[in-house]
């Protein structure tokens, strides 16, 4: 089961079915007008929170974390170089199957490796060490982060942002701590706590710490537990992404039962005092959202169930949102949800 299949599909495949959006003769038609929203006005408060990934740093790293995960989630000796583990990056590419991995740990890596630089080398499309580079850390190791050509790894001629140092954190065993530094003009980009820790009846991960542009200071926390034994396992995710000082914030919880072969989640935005909810349930073969503005209902959405389908965006009333009202609804959800989700791929279990 795909931890974002149903709760994605409310609002990804939202997208190709908003100009054909119909009234549902089953749903309720009482009389009941949709509070005032104004979505884009939302995007707009939310939009500074959200650019602080889209910055080229951030999206190397995003990207180039493939060529590097296997090393983290595997702890296997890097023997000189790094290859792919999967062409896709990782924003919004969680894991398809909900089985046990190995965490990204500091504390895999080999101690032959620490202290080393890794640098993408172009003929054989994958990370090796840098024997001439200085400056990693003693205890971890630093990948140098390039300008990236989409789906293909880095850009040729590469063209150097910056590096992520990730080594172990003097605050706990079970922390690993990720720095991002941009080149020019030079700063931090984030500082980030990776937690994973092995409980007796449960794997606990998260992340603690900040991003910046240089202009916005996000805050990122999140706190994740993965229970169950093999084929049964139950994930709960719960991420706030906020501004500081705290003006805007965006909150998420997911939870994903393998049994049942159910999923729910909640996003709720909270900007100028207003409150935009999201709270959403999916089964294998259907999946509904209501969307509600200061605690009154807003919109329901309900996903296509095939492809021949079309993704209804509904008023209180039962009456389709108009297709601009539900193209600016979905574009506001699929931001703060893939803002989100950068830090929950990143913290998987």
């Amino acid at each position: 089961m795909h931890l974002t299949r149903s709760f994605g599909r409310v609002l990804i495949a939202a997208a190709f079915g908003l100009s054909t959006a119909c009234h549902d003769g089953t749903e309720p038609n009482t009389p009941h007008p949709a509070p005032a929203f104004d979505a884009r006005h939302a995007m707009s408060k939310f939009e500074p929170i959200a650019v602080v990934l889209d910055q080229p740093i951030i999206r190397s790293f995003d990207g180039t974390m493939s060529f590097f995960e296997t090393f983290f989630r595997s702890g296997i000796t890097l023997s000189g170089t790094l290859t792919p583990a999967a062409a896709a990056p990782l924003v919004m590419r969680v894991t398809n199957r909900l089985a046990p991995a190995v965490q990204i740990r500091a504390d895999a890596i080999p101690n032959e490796d620490k202290g080393k630089t890794f640098v993408y080398d172009p003929n054989s499309r994958t990370y090796v060490v840098d024997a001439n580079a200085t400056g990693a850390p003693a205890n971890g190791i630093r990948f140098v982060l390039y300008t990236l050509s989409e789906g293909n790894g880095p850009s040729l001629p590469l063209a150097r942002l910056g590096y992520v140092d990730i080594a172990p954190s003097d605050e706990g065993a079970d922390l690993t701590e990720l720095v991002i530094v941009r080149d020019a003009p030079r700063l931090v980009v984030a500082d980030l706590l990776v937690r994973h820790r092995a409980d007796p009846n449960a794997n606990v991960f998260g992340i603690d710490g900040s991003a910046t542009d240089g202009i916005t200071e996000d805050l990122i926390t999140l706190v994740g537990s993965e229970t169950g034994d093999a084929g049964q396992h139950h994930l709960v995710f719960h991420s706030t992404f906020s501004s500081s000082p705290p003006l805007v914030s965006a909150t998420e919880e997911l939870t994903s039962d393998q049994g049942s072969a159910t999923e729910g989640g909640g996003l709720h935005l909270s900007y100028e005092g207003h409150t935009l909810s999201l709270l959403s349930q999916a089964q294998a073969t259907s999946s509904t959202a209501e969307v509600s503005y200061d605690g009154n209902l807003y919109a329901r959405i309900v996903a296509a169930a095939s492809p021949e389908d079309q993704t209804r965006f509904l008023k209180p009333d039962g009456t389709p949102l108009s297709p601009q009202d539900a193209g600016d609804l979905n574009n506001l959800l699929l931001r703060v949800v893939s803002s989100n989700f950068f830090w929950i791929n990143l913290a998987f279990p």
